[in-house]
């Protein structure tokens, strides 16, 4: 490895050269340490497959958590299971599948307003708007409040530390403290009033639990969604002859949608805590270690996959890292993949033929992979 590198995601350059850099992890050092910080970094799909599905090693009780109310996702078993199931009685596949034609119905209107111009702003005039209004539906979040929850949970992109981490959760805690006051006082058909009314074993939710998890919710629902969809619209707008078969055949997107979640990973990165001392790669990472496990790295990885860099609507490939896995295996997953699928076909159908009207912005982040602009020309 060249003795200038640093995997450094706080670098400017960063959202430049993160391939380049993942590449040379996994090539030179798959166990990577971080000579200033004492951090490790689990780059090659395999070695990310495996810790994530050893909770007994690489904890999720992460520095995150501190200050924080609890969340699932930094629960490890039997806690977490205890907790999903609970949740889960709420966010039910019933409730995500009857929102398809809401959701389709949203990104129908939001076409409308940008069809009057020859060119747009992709990212806020469709690809942050859409979820945010989808997922503040599902959980009881009134209209007035859908755009100061986006702007909260945007600003959640460009967090450095633990601690601004922390800080930004607070207004939005706020938020959800009174929306849930009002649900108890005046249950709706929402989700808010079905986690307040959720049962497990004569156990319900406490208000601890209900404010990280409503949090969680939103934060999930409105930013990974939101980048997933504008991350497809640059690579597609660079793509018009994969774009046109997409048109053309509808039944291609699920596919393809596996694969934009592959290719330009939202969530790039998630830290773990070892519980033990664990030899990787002739690489020992002592018990009580801070370890990121690059998601976007594994899935870029050539063990896995056939020319990994290449974006191809009809690869075939058995599973990806962009939704994790295994217990902490996303709980929305199927509503972003329904959302992702409604926003692409409703917008193809209205806008088949675009291109970039100037370079896409990428928001500097140490853990997703997001556009703060993407400016698009219809042609």
């Amino acid at each position: 490895m060249q003795s200038d590198f640093r995997y450094d995601p706080t670098s400017p350059n960063f959202q430049r050269t993160l391939f380049d850099d993942y590449r040379m992890m996994r090539n030179e050092a798959p166990v990577y340490l971080d000579p200033e910080t004492g951090v490790y970094a689990l780059s090659r799909f395999e070695d990310v497959w495996t810790a994530v599905h050893d909770h007994e090693t690489f904890s999720s009780h992460v520095a995150e958590a501190n200050g924080l109310l609890p969340q699932m996702i930094y629960f490890d078993p039997p806690e977490h299971t205890a907790s999903r199931a609970l949740v889960s009685r709420a966010f039910t596949p019933r409730r995500v599948a009857e929102v398809e034609p809401t959701v389709r119905r949203m990104a129908e209107q939001l076409c409308d307003e940008i069809s009057s111009g020859d060119h747009c702003e992709a990212q806020h005039a469709y690809a942050a708007v859409l979820p945010s209004l989808v997922i503040a539906q599902l959980i009881g979040v009134p209209d007035s409040l859908v755009p100061e929850f986006r702007k909260q949970t945007e600003s959640f992109l460009e967090i450095t530390s633990s601690e601004s981490f922390a800080a930004a959760a607070g207004a939005i805690y706020m938020m959800f403290d009174e929306l849930l006051k009002a649900r108890r006082a005046h249950p709706t058909d929402d989700m808010m009033s079905a986690l307040l009314d959720a049962e497990l074993d004569g156990r319900r939710l406490e208000d601890s639990e209900l404010l990280g998890f409503c949090m969680l919710l939103i934060l999930a629902g409105n930013d990974t969604t939101s980048s997933l969809i504008g991350n497809g619209l640059v690579l597609l707008a660079a793509d018009p002859a994969q774009r046109a078969e997409l048109v053309a055949d509808e039944s291609l997107w699920p596919g393809a949608i596996e694969e934009l979640l592959r290719c330009d990973s939202p969530v790039q990165v998630l830290p773990r805590q070892t519980t033990r001392e664990v030899t990787m790669h002739g690489v020992t990472i002592p018990a009580d270690s801070r370890v990121m496990l690059l998601w976007g790295s594994a899935n870029h990885d050539d063990r896995e996959f056939i020319d990994p860099e290449r974006f191809d609507i009809h690869r075939r490939f058995l599973r990806h890292l962009a939704l994790g896995h295994g217990v902490h295996h996303c709980l929305g997953a199927n509503l972003a993949r329904l959302e992702a699928r409604a926003a692409f076909e409703q917008w193809h159908r209205r806008f088949p033929n675009y291109e970039l009207d100037g370079e896409p912005i990428r928001i500097d982040s140490i853990w997703a992979r997001a556009h703060a602009r993407v400016p698009l020309r219809f042609i």
